[in-house]
C-alpha cells in the first residue's frame, strides 16, 4: 500500500467492518439516496442551511457558499455551532425565531469585535481570555445573561446568550469565533482557513489543520468542525462546490448520537473515541461504491455514508420531513429492503399528522431524488 493510499484510509482499525455490517450500511445508504439526498430540508446539508424556510435570517446564500465568501462562512459557522445536544428541529425553530437584526449582530464578525472592544471587559480581549476567564451564564429563573466577573458591564455576550437560548455560556460562541479570526491575523474566516491549509503539507495534514483552526472557537468540537468543513469542502454534500485542492475532505465525518445509535445497531465493537468511530465509518465507505446508486457521486464519500446513518436513525428529523417514507406506512414498509426494515427506528412509531409537518421549499438546483428504487 502506498503512503498516499494509507493516509487516505487513516489508521488501521482494530476491528474492520464485517460483511454483514457493510451490507446493512449499504442498504441504508441506498435508502437515503432514494429518499432524502438533495431533497428539501436534508438536515446538515446545504439544502437546509441555504433555506430561509428552515433557518430564517440565518440562511446563507448558496452562490456565496460555493465561492467560500468569508462573511458567509462566518455566518454558517455560527449557525452550525447551534446544532449540538438538541434536536435539529428545535434548533432550527430557535434560529427562525430571531429577526434579521439579531441574526446580523450574531453573524457579523467585525460587528462582534466592535461590541467586544466597546465593552471594556478584559475577558473579551482575546479568544483565550474569553475561554479561560469569562464566566458568562444565565439566571436560572429569569434566563437573563449575567456574570460574576463584571456584573455591571452590559456586554453584548449577555444579550447573545439570551437570544440563542442554549447553555448559559453559549453566548460566547459568536464573539469567540470573531476573536479567533482576529487573533490569527486573518482578515476573515476564509483567510484564516486558507492560511491553515497553506501552512500544512499533505492532504491529511491540511484537513487536520483546518479542523484545529476552527476548534479554537468556544464550543466548536470535532463534530461541529466536521459539519462545517464538510459543507465547504465536500463536492457531493454541496453540489457545485469545487474541491479544495490538496485537502482530504473525506476526514470530515460527523459523529453524533444518531450515528452512534446506528453503529450500535450494526454491532460496532471498536473504541469509543471520535477518531476511532470516524475511522470505522471511513472504512465502511471505502467498501460501498456510491456510483452504483448515483453516477454523479464520488465512489468513496464517508460523509454521505454517515449522513445516511444519521438521518435513518433520527426519528425527529424524519417526522418533520413530509417526503420521508414513515409517512407512507404501512405500504412503504412492505416495499422496504428487509435489512433496512430490521434497523428502522420509526417502523412502529405513531404516524405524525400531516397538517403538523412544515412546508419545505426545494433548494435551488436540487435534483429530484425519488427516482431511485426504494429497495436494495
Amino acid at each position: 500500500m502506498g503512503k498516499a493510499t494509507a493516509a487516505r484510509r487513516g489508521p488501521r482499525l482494530a476491528e474492520p467492518p464485517t460483511p454483514g455490517q457493510v451490507a446493512r450500511t449499504r442498504a441504508v445508504v441506498r435508502w437515503y439516496l432514494a429518499t432524502h439526498y438533495e431533497r428539501p430540508g436534508d438536515p446538515g446539508t446545504a439544502s437546509m442551511f441555504c433555506d430561509p424556510a428552515r433557518l430564517g435570517a440565518f440562511a446563507i446564500d448558496r452562490a456565496a457558499l460555493l465561492a467560500r465568501d468569508g462573511a458567509t462562512l462566518f455566518k454558517l459557522l455560527v449557525a452550525i455551532a447551534m446544532f449540538q445536544r438538541r434536536q435539529d428541529v428545535q434548533i432550527a425553530a430557535i434560529l427562525r425565531s430571531l429577526g434579521p437584526g439579531e441574526a446580523a449582530e450574531l453573524t457579523d464578525h467585525r460587528r462582534l469585535l466592535e461590541l467586544a472592544d466597546a465593552s471594556g471587559c478584559a475577558h473579551a480581549s482575546s479568544a483565550t481570555a474569553l475561554a479561560e476567564r469569562c464566566d458568562l451564564t444565565k439566571h436560572p429563573v429569569t434566563k437573563r445573561g449575567l456574570c460574576a466577573s463584571n456584573p455591571a458591564v452590559p456586554c453584548a455576550l449577555k444579550r447573545h446568550t439570551e437570544w440563542m437560548r442554549r447553555y448559559g455560556h453559549f453566548g460566547k460562541v459568536p464573539t469567540s469565533a470573531a476573536l479567533v479570526v482576529r487573533d490569527s491575523g486573518a482578515a476573515d474566516l476564509a483567510a484564516l482557513l486558507e492560511a491553515a491549509r497553506q501552512g500544512a503539507r499533505g492532504r491529511a495534514r491540511r484537513a487536520e489543520a483546518l479542523e484545529a483552526a476552527l476548534s479554537r472557537t468556544w464550543r466548536v468540537s470535532a463534530k461541529i468542525s466536521a459539519m462545517f468543513l464538510s459543507l465547504v469542502t465536500n463536492p457531493d454534500l454541496t453540489r457545485g462546490l469545487e474541491e479544495w485542492a490538496g485537502v482530504d475532505w473525506r476526514r470530515f465525518v460527523v459523529v453524533d448520537s444518531n450515528v452512534d445509535l446506528f453503529l450500535a445497531a450494526i454491532r460496532y465493537r471498536g473504541p469509543g473515541t471520535y477518531e476511532a468511530r470516524r475511522g470505522y465509518i471511513r472504512e465502511l465507505s471505502r467498501r460501498i461504491n456510491l456510483r452504483e446508486f448515483d453516477r454523479r457521486l464520488r465512489a468513496d464519500n464517508p460523509r454521505i455514508v454517515q449522513q445516511a446513518m444519521f438521518l435513518f436513525m433520527s426519528a425527529a428529523n424524519r417526522r418533520s420531513l413530509p417526503h420521508d417514507c414513515m409517512h407512507r406506512r404501512p405500504d412503504a414498509c412492505g416495499r422496504c429492503d428487509a435489512r433496512v426494515a430490521a434497523l428502522c427506528p420509526v417502523r412502529l412509531a405513531p404516524v405524525a399528522r400531516r397538517r403538523s409537518l412544515p412546508v419545505l421549499r426545494a433548494a435551488p438546483g436540487a435534483a429530484a431524488a425519488g427516482n431511485l428504487p426504494h429497495s436494495a
